[in-house]
């Protein structure tokens, strides 16, 4: 048998206002109550209806890149857009979704990384093209440091 749990309109409007747009239906989903429940509340207080945002569209890749990151001091760049689930920064552009790590590099060095790319610098979560490594950069690195 399943408890049923009451949920309070103040609960209900906590939930709305923890984000900047949070829909009805994060909301009813936290608390498994229904959409028009929350919807009720919303109207009730006076918060205006929640519209599903469009993403931009974006001309190119760079586009899409530069309109989801910004530079921050020392030549670092700050991944503002989406991300999956685990957290990695992605870039989504026409139909096709790559990590903003690839799309950086192959920005930067005008070529498609080898293996997988990794960070040069030690700012987590930089996106910054010129400290974005593929398989081919560190072992011209590792070659290097052993002559």
């Amino acid at each position: 048998m399943t408890a049923i749990v009451e949920v309070s309109d103040e609960q209900i409007l906590s939930a709305l206002l923890a984000g900047e747009d949070v829909s009805n239906r994060a909301v009813a989903r936290k608390f498994g109550i229904s959409d028009r429940r929350v919807d009720e509340v919303r109207k009730r207080v006076g918060l205006p209806p929640y519209v599903r945002g469009r993403r931009p569209i974006y001309r190119s890749w760079r586009d899409a890149f530069t309109g989801q990151s910004e530079p921050v001091e020392g030549g670092h760049r700050r991944w503002t857009g989406t991300r999956e689930r685990c957290g990695t920064p992605v870039v989504r552009y026409r139909a096709s979704i790559q990590t903003a790590y690839r799309v950086a590099f192959r920005l930067h060095n005008g070529r498609e990384p080898e293996g997988n790319v990794t960070r040069s610098c030690s700012i987590p979560g930089c996106v910054a093209g010129e400290h974005q490594q593929d398989r081919v950069m560190r072992e011209a690195a590792k070659a290097g440091d052993a002559a």
